[in-house]
């Protein structure tokens, strides 16, 4: 496709943010990561998304490095590995260095039969590497047969397929000289066949799998470096990455403060007792920017509350911690003001010196949900015209676009572009010839704030910019804080962190935060007491929390490490010297269990909403519809952006009124309040956008509203907005 567009005269500026975050695994009773997934997105993604960005000297974006990221992979990996290839790091890493022949029946079971077993390879991945795909079958119907597997040659290999499988592709491919000068290289273990997909060049050994370790350790060695050598400097403007933080266990902060402010945005919830303790919500904060100036050398001016989770409280914490700005989702933005304000700027919070940038749901969505279905060339000319459109919509000289996407998960989604790898190539490579034209000019929220004369970037100073005198609570899911309170399992595991908050508070358990401590001393443990109950208060506990998730196989091991953080609250209190009663836990236990019982499946954006009916009518009188209007957007219902397979009906079934009339029809049923985007298509293929609606920049929205039938009637004119 073209990289030339329609020049209007307009420019717009794009602040693209990635989010990288990996929640803490640590299980301090085997000493070691319960999950590999710090490890395996270290080597398919940490280093490659700012790696990448070389080619494209004059594409700027953000990167959020979490501080319970970083932290894991130096405790668990660089100081473990960097005297020799050791144990203790993630389970499977160890397997992959411990010879398939020592394994014992325990090691088997932690191979292939636990939540996060070298089976947790989702099948977009494995049809890349079809050997790897025909023993992942075996291994599973092994499992759904109770049959071991103890042939040590396929455990060796599925050990081997397990960690190749989350490699970066361009390693498997050529040579790679990393930011380091070491030049890493198994492309004589495997090729990519003219089927573009991958396979032995021989079969597997333990020396090949030692290798894998090794590369693994040179690659996560390289993380920092790479971000450091590309960080933009505001002193001499010159760099290419923002690096920004997040609070360090990343909990939300705005439940850290006062759990309660979640009533305002969640009215219809139950509420367990109050949790608020705005110290603890500073402390998180303080120690994630100590924690990002030991790495980097200099505090950061950029932070990306975790979930995007804001409120007042939250965001005066943030700036009486010298933070600049903030990103939260424009859904926020909606809620705090009457007025239709427009998300294509950032705002100043009232008089103060902080901005806050808002995210474009509809396009940061395409990249998560919609773009892994397409041509990685496709997508990319989807999201330029998307972009542009905003700049020409409104006639202003200036509009500033927000796009904050995770950068590690939606990659394994793409199915025909390998790990997004075509898309992100191609979209950088038009990004970087439109910057030319001034059409789009990428940057970061602080050179946008402060300038960058280099790049003809104007300052935007944050006394500059619009006045936002009310900032509404919320998250960018929902725009509430649905997915980490308000049901009975996630209370629960509230009123559980609020008597472990209590009791230390209660007893007087002094912090130790700012002193060098001898270890295993009374004020030692007493400082191991806090540092776990602030690991407590992370995000992702409770997020897993409940009978609503979608995947029961990974929640258990969460309820399990958060049971853990608030055991050792107690057992470190204890060893400081205080008495503290453990809480009974056998209530929780018991409902978290998920072995012993059906798992229905209940779709998580769904949680606490009122339901409505609604019923989309796609008129398609004047056109010929050879075999069925589809519908695609950005939710379950309606395919996940997966075109042409929603059916719609004329038969005067599914919310229909009259057969054969060429008013085709959908029922369904959405959470009230929901904002969704979708496109109507015409008898294409299944996941090939053939036969839609003709306008790439745009799609059809709504947000649901019920009438006193408890319905939404969504009526359309096929190809017309």
């Amino acid at each position: 496709m073209s990289d030339i567009y329609q020049h209007r005269g307009e420019t717009i500026y794009l602040v693209l943010i990635y989010h990288q975050h990996q929640p803490i695994y640590i299980d301090y009773e085997k000493d070691q990561l319960a999950a590999p997934w710090v490890r395996t997105h270290s080597t398919k993604d940490y280093y490659r998304m700012p790696a990448m960005l070389q080619k494209y000297p004059n594409v700027h974006c953000t990167i959020n490095l979490t501080p319970s990221l970083l932290s894991q992979i130096e405790e668990y990996y660089l100081r473990r590995l960097k005297p020799n290839i050791n144990l203790k790091t993630d389970v499977l890493f160890d397997l992959l260095i411990k010879p398939a022949e020592k394994f014992t029946k325990k090691d088997i079971n932690n191979l292939y039969k636990t939540a996060w077993s070298a089976l947790s390879v989702n099948e977009v991945v494995r049809r890349r590497f079809p050997e790897f795909d025909l023993l992942h079958s075996e291994f599973t119907q092994a499992l759904k047969n109770n049959f071991e597997i103890n042939n040590r040659k396929k455990l060796r290999e599925l050990k081997f397929w397990f960690s190749l499988a989350n490699f970066d592709l361009d390693i498997l491919e050529a040579p790679l000289k990393l930011t380091d000068g070491t030049i890493i290289d198994i492309s004589d273990i495997v090729e990519r066949k003219a089927d573009h997909k991958y396979y032995l060049r021989k079969p597997v050994t333990e020396a090949d799998c030692q290798r894998l370790a090794v590369v693994t350790y040179k690659l996560m060695s390289n993380i920092i470096p790479i971000h450091k050598k590309l960080a933009y400097d505001l002193k001499t403007n010159t760099g290419q990455i923002e690096l920004i933080t997040t609070p360090f266990n990343h909990p939300i902060i705005p439940l850290i403060y006062n759990s309660d402010v979640g009533k305002v945005c969640m009215p219809h919830h139950q509420f367990p007792k109050k949790f608020s303790y705005p110290d603890d919500a500073n402390e998180q904060v303080k120690q994630a920017i100590k924690f990002y100036e030991d790495k980097f050398g200099a505090p950061p001016l950029g932070l990306w509350p975790s979930e995007g989770s804001v409120s007042e409280k939250a965001l005066e914490i943030f700036l009486s911690c010298g933070i600049k700005w903030v990103a939260t989702d424009m859904q926020i933005l909606r809620k705090s003001s009457h007025e239709n304000l427009s998300h294509c700027t950032p705002y100043r919070y009232k008089d103060s010196d902080g901005a806050i940038f808002f995210r474009d749901t509809e396009l940061s969505d395409r990249v998560s949900f919609k773009y892994q279905y397409l041509d990685g060339e496709e997508a990319a000319d989807d999201f330029i015209k998307y972009v542009l459109a905003q700049a020409h919509r409104e006639k202003k000289r200036e509009r500033i676009l927000t796009v904050i996407m995770d950068g590690e998960n939606a990659w394994e989604w793409f199915h025909r572009d390998y790990e997004g790898r075509e898309f992100l190539n191609a979209l950088y490579r038009k990004l970087e010839k439109l910057f030319h034209t001034r059409q789009i000019v990428t940057v970061t929220p602080a050179e946008l704030i402060y300038g960058n004369p280099k790049r003809n970037i104007p300052m935007h100073p944050i006394e500059g910019l619009p006045k936002l005198s009310r900032l509404a609570a919320g998250s960018w899911i929902h725009g509430d804080f649905s997915k980490w309170i308000g049901n009975k399992e996630k209370n629960q595991e509230w009123e559980l962190l609020l008597q472990a908050r209590s009791d230390l508070e209660k007893h007087e358990v002094p912090h130790g935060n700012t002193q060098k401590l001898k270890p295993k001393t009374k004020l030692w443990y007493a400082k191991q007491a806090w540092h776990e109950m602030y690991a407590a208060e992370g995000s992702d506990w409770f997020w897993w929390a409940g009978e609503n998730q979608e995947s029961p196989s990974n929640k258990k091991p969460f309820d399990e490490l958060f049971l853990q953080r608030i055991e050792r609250v107690y057992t470190n209190a204890n060893k400081a010297g205080y008495k503290l009663q453990l809480p009974n836990f056998p209530k929780m236990q018991e409902t978290t269990t998920i072995t012993k019982r059906p798992v229905t499946k209940i779709k998580t954006m769904h949680s606490g909403r009122k339901m409505v009916r609604v019923i989309f009518l796609c008129d398609a009188r004047k056109i010929n519809v050879k075999d069925s209007i589809y519908i695609a957007g950005n939710v379950e219902e309606l395919g996940d952006w997966n075109p042409n397979s929603v059916r719609m009906y004329d038969d005067a079934t599914h919310g229909d009124i009259k057969a054969n009339d060429g008013i085709w029809a959908l029922e369904v049923q959405l959470p009230e309040g929901k904002e969704i985007s979708y496109k109507y298509t015409n008898s294409g293929k299944p996941g090939v956008w053939s036969s839609s609606e003709e306008f790439p920049a745009h799609n059809r929205t709504a947000i649901i509203t019920a009438d006193n039938g408890n319905k939404h009637i969504v009526k359309d004119l096929f190809g017309k907005l």
